[in-house]
């Protein structure tokens, strides 16, 4: 058949990338269930030259080929790993935690939610997607700086969205030079993707598969939980000794590390203005109290003056006499009145003061209006 890429050969292969890679036995492959096909009447007929036997209706998959096939995925993975990095495909519930376990283990790419659709074929628009959503991250762990509390709501529901899709897939700033698939039928769109852009493709494949869509078929049970395991851990250590695999986990941790110092930063900035603040609301406290504020921002109480009573009397005194020798001239009396009181002898507004209304009434010239219009104007 033909493939999308040359395949890579065992002598093309650097041995001390692949050479200390544990090939599972024959036994170690049957108790992994890895022999179990689908029913006769769901198999793929290019999947024959891949099927031993049938039995009560299931197909049985030749294990001795799955071996075979299995070293020269290892080698080609090994050649691959060394031109860059490699993404890891399952998205079915049985897969899609080992495939973010396994891949982020070892320095791969993941996508095991949904596949992107576009991830290869339109790359760019999904790139600046990732890096829109890396730069939110340090947005959000920075405090979200000059925006509301709304805009920072939004912001985290859209970081929570995007990472749902493309949280396996950041920093992935150029194709995946290969991609690891666990079930090519459930895969379909990413494996189309991958042979449009020409990505090879290395598949586990069941006897529902077509093989001749992958580059590396691996014939084996690809819904068994232990079989998917098995496979998965064997390709992930051929990735973990390649430096691209080193070098994306180390970039995973610094990313991690970054957000963390950025929420330190700024829980520690926040501390110190809210510090000052309060410090600032103590001084103004003080001031208004009487206290006096030194040096390093602490506050020392000290004894409030006490007033000078003395002082005061004598003012109070001083108001009263002058009071007591005000002319009533100045109370703004009618001519009349004031003419009246002054007959009486009355010249000061202390001749006046303490008289009630009826010995008002008394002084000649002076009636009820009168006397209510002098007891106004003296208080």
């Amino acid at each position: 058949m033909e493939k999308t890429i040359k395949k890579v050969t065992k002598e093309t292969v650097t041995k001390s990338e692949v050479s200390d890679i544990k090939l599972p036995e024959l036994i170690d492959l049957l108790q992994a269930g890895c022999h179990f096909g689908h029913k006769k009447s769901a198999w793929n007929p290019r999947m024959k030259q891949y099927i031993y036997d049938e039995r009560n209706g299931i197909h049985i998959i030749d294990l001795v080929k799955t071996q075979e096939l299995l070293k020269e995925a290892i080698e080609g993975l090994g050649k691959l790993c060394a031109k860059g990095h490699v993404l890891m495909v399952g998205t079915k519930g049985q897969a899609a935690s080992i495939v973010q376990e396994v891949a982020r283990e070892s320095g791969a790419f993941y996508v095991n939610k949904r596949w992107p659709g576009g991830l290869f074929t339109n790359f760019d628009t999904i790139k600046r997607s990732i890096q829109g959503l890396v730069k939110m991250e340090e947005e959000i762990a920075k405090g979200g700086e000059n925006l509301v509390k709304k805009e920072i709501i939004m912001m985290q529901k859209e970081i929570t969205k995007l990472n749902m899709i493309y949280e396996g897939i950041k920093f992935m700033d150029r194709l995946p030079v290969a991609i690891i698939v666990v079930d090519s039928k459930v895969e379909k769109i990413a494996v189309k993707e991958a042979r449009k852009v020409g990505i090879p493709v290395i598949s586990m494949i069941d006897t529902n598969s077509d093989p001749d869509l992958i580059d590396y078929p691996i014939p084996c049970n690809d819904d068994s939980l232990k079989s998917i395991k098995l496979m998965l851990h064997i390709l992930g250590q051929v990735i973990g000794k390649s430096k691209s695999g080193n070098s994306l986990v180390s970039l995973r941790q610094d990313h991690i590390a970054v957000l963390e110092k950025l929420g330190r930063e700024y829980i520690e900035r926040k501390e110190r203005e809210e510090k000052m603040e309060q410090e600032d609301r103590e001084r103004m406290k003080a001031l208004r109290e009487g206290k006096v504020a030194v040096a390093k921002g602490t506050v020392v109480r000290v004894v409030k003056k006490e007033k000078d009573l003395t002082e005061d009397i004598k003012k109070a005194e001083e108001v009263k006499m002058a009071n007591d020798s005000k002319s009533i001239d100045d109370l703004g009396l009618s001519a009349r009145i004031v003419k009246a009181l002054k007959e009486a002898g009355i010249k000061t507004l202390v001749d006046i003061t303490g008289k009630k209304k009826e010995q008002l009434i008394e002084i000649k010239g002076i009636g009820e209006k009168a006397a209510d219009d002098i007891l106004k104007a003296i208080k």
